[in-house]
């Protein structure tokens, strides 16, 4: 009697496994299935909604090759389809290979069709190397390029320290908001470890002291010589001590 209750029990056993394994089989199937199935789905879409054509819009201040070079880019990307084209991952390869461009905007408008706004990179002065190769730079203090053999860029020259360059940038952004006059009229702009010496056209020069506020000395300088007395002139004005200042003709040494 204890025997065939043994058997019984092995074969009850049996079955139960069996059960169990055929319930993980349907399990792992259908994972299986609706893994394959949702693989599929979105190979399909991924390759319904590539992109075919897009469109890109520049400010009136970017330069004329700006909307080209992105262009170029776009013409040269691997694939096109929906993975591949993500405005995050296309901003950031965009941003990584076009110098002159300092951000852009991407949208997927339709199905096949992308927008590109782009914000071109404003250059606020030239940059010379000791290697003697000249470099754009931009209001926020970034080396971005190489000025070009044929470019013309009529922007005041930084024969300055590298380690100077955001400071600069930031203080001739000031100066082209506030003073766009005598901003358009600097040809160099100088730097030590105490002073700025700013080289204007008609031989005009300010020298300004590093440990005053710039946009204060700058705007005390130039509202100086709006004044009726100094209008009609070409000066150079030294501004680096703060009780006295000194003011010459452009091209005499006499001090006045």
């Amino acid at each position: 009697m204890s025997r065939a209750n043994t058997r019984r029990i092995a074969k009850v056993e049996v079955q139960q496994r069996r059960r169990v394994l055929r319930r993980r089989f349907a399990l792992t199937s259908g994972t299986i299935l609706a893994t394959a199935l949702s693989l599929s789905t979105l190979f399909v879409l991924n390759q319904t909604f590539s992109v075919s054509k897009w469109e890109i819009e520049t400010g009136g201040n970017a330069p004329v090759s700006l909307e080209r070079q992105i262009d170029t880019v776009m013409n040269e990307l691997p694939d096109y389809d929906f993975w591949s084209t993500r405005p995050g991952l296309l901003r950031s390869h965009l941003l990584e290979t076009v110098s002159d461009l300092e951000n852009i905007h991407i949208q997927r408008t339709l199905a096949g069709s992308l927008h590109l706004r782009a914000v071109a990179r404003s250059p606020i002065g030239l940059w010379q190397k000791q290697d003697g190769k000249i470099f754009l730079v931009d209001m926020h203090g970034t080396i971005y390029r190489p000025l070009q053999a044929t470019e013309m860029a009529d922007l005041p020259i930084l024969r300055i320290n590298k380690a100077d360059i955001h400071e600069a940038s930031a203080m001739l952004k000031s100066m082209r908001s506030d003073q766009p006059t005598h901003f358009s009229r600097i040809s160099e702009l100088f730097a030590n470890h105490s002073s700025w010496k700013i080289n204007f056209n008609q031989g005009q020069q300010w020298m300004l002291s590093r440990n005053q506020n710039r946009s204060d000395s700058i705007n005390r300088v130039s509202a100086l010589l709006e004044k009726q007395r100094w209008r009609s002139g070409h000066w150079r004005v030294d501004a680096r001590t703060a009780n006295r200042w000194f003011i010459r003709p452009a091209k005499q040494e006499g001090v006045i």
